[in-house]
């Protein structure tokens, strides 16, 4: 159940992340050249920031990641996730015509950097509030005692 809602809430994060810079490049870059998106544009985002995350529970949330991996291995794994990552974007960027020059191809790369570092950071912050709330949940059952 924990894996379900981790999945959920990255697919949630990343997608509302990728979103939002797409419809900043699309204000600030395709409005002025009057282009537009294709209809299936945001589904698309939304099933790749599935597999994306399908791919982070498989990848780092299990106990092998936290626990058993000595540095290098946890730094390799990590990479491994963004590249994988990477390839999902890309494959789905081309299926799904998000770019179809090597200027968009570089728009892409960046927006996935720029996500996988938010991503990143709003995860934290996420795990951070649910330590806090045990913490906190904790420290009033021992008050009560």
């Amino acid at each position: 159940m924990k894996k379900l809602r981790i999945v959920m809430e990255q697919t949630m994060l990343v997608s509302f992340l990728v979103l939002c810079a797409v419809s900043i490049i699309g204000l600030l870059v395709m409005r002025k050249n009057e282009w537009s998106f294709d209809w299936y544009t945001p589904g698309s985002i939304l099933v790749a920031s599935f597999l994306c995350s399908l791919v982070t529970v498989l990848l780092l949330y299990n106990d092998k990641y936290d626990k058993e991996l000595s540095a290098l291995m946890h730094n390799l794994v990590t990479l491994l996730h963004f590249f994988l990552m990477y390839i999902i974007i890309i494959t789905f960027g081309h299926l799904c015509n998000w770019y179809k020059t090597k200027n968009g191809f570089v728009q892409i790369t960046v927006i996935f950097v720029v996500v996988y570092a938010a991503a990143w950071v709003g995860t934290g912050l996420m795990f951070r509030h649910d330590e806090k709330l045990i913490s906190d949940a904790l420290d009033s059952v021992r008050d009560k005692e």
